[in-house]
């Protein structure tokens, strides 16, 4: 039994869901393709009535799942990961919390120069 999931997310652009009716896709859908799922983490959103952005909604690819969580699951908890960004005024982001505070640690940790070395505290990238 394993104690721990890994999974390849990767968001996609070149696969759309497009719905009858006036409004994209519903936040939290999810699709099966073959070994591959899609999750819309951004979409129309019943509670609010609304569609907080302004383009047609792309999904998240997830492949290579290696665990025993069932997929729905780990779906779902992407999906709830996608909305603790305290740092924004967005409902919600494309990528689930712990990934996209990666990727912005990432790019402040491009700026600095090769003759110092980055601080270590936490409070420098929050």
């Amino acid at each position: 039994m394993h104690s721990y999931d890994l999974l390849s997310i990767n968001p996609v652009s070149d696969i759309r869901l497009l719905r009858d009716g006036q409004y994209p896709v519903l936040r939290g859908t999810q699709i099966k393709i073959g070994t591959r799922h899609l999750l819309y983490t951004t979409g129309y959103i019943p509670n609010l009535n609304a569609y907080p952005h302004g383009h047609v909604p792309s999904p998240l690819m997830v492949f290579d799942h290696h665990g025993d969580t069932d997929m729905r699951r780990l779906l779902g908890e992407m999906l709830t990961l996608t909305k603790m960004n305290w740092n924004t005024a967005s409902f919600s982001g494309l990528l689930p919390i712990t990934l996209g505070f990666a990727r912005v640690v990432g790019e402040i940790m491009t700026e600095v120069p090769r003759s110092r070395s980055p601080l270590p505290q936490f409070k420098f990238y929050v």
